[in-house]
């Protein structure tokens, strides 16, 4: 079997979200992984066009809890994707801030979701209003 790098990083991305699983839903790690196991974004960690290898726990934790809701996957369609790389980037510049530091701050406020959510809106509108509105959101998270 050919070695990528889903497969590689597979076993490591398994542990850390059955590790969240477990401690978010009070279940055993046998029960947190037969609950990702039996899911859609278990099959598209495999999936080398999602690139969901890229993702944190907190925001793969995020997508399952979504999916298991809704009884679907929410997932960031590729303009989506490229328009939150873009915001990070810019957002980035404009603080002099390190992009970890930002796709963090993001992940864990909630920012990404927004962008995801508003992308029909925001998208089409210029830098600095975007950035505005990212500023906006983040303080009312605060």
């Amino acid at each position: 079997m050919k070695q990528t790098t889903e497969i590689a990083i597979l076993p490591f991305k398994v542990l850390e979200l059955a590790e969240i699983i477990a401690e978010k839903k009070r279940l055993s790690v046998d029960d947190a992984l037969f609950y990702l196991y039996n899911s859609d974004l278990y099959r598209d960690l495999l999936d080398p066009e999602q690139k969901l290898w890229y993702y944190g726990g907190a925001q793969l934790y995020e997508l399952l809890e979504e999916e298991k809701l809704y009884g679907k996957k929410l997932k960031f369609y590729k303009s989506e994707l490229q328009f939150l790389v873009f915001c990070i980037e810019q957002y980035r510049l404009r603080d002099n801030l390190p992009s970890a530091g930002v796709l963090a701050m993001f992940a864990r406020l909630g920012v990404d979701k927004f962008l995801r959510d508003n992308f029909e809106v925001l998208h089409s509108q210029g830098t600095e209003y975007i950035l505005h509105e990212i500023d906006v959101y983040i303080k009312r998270r605060r």
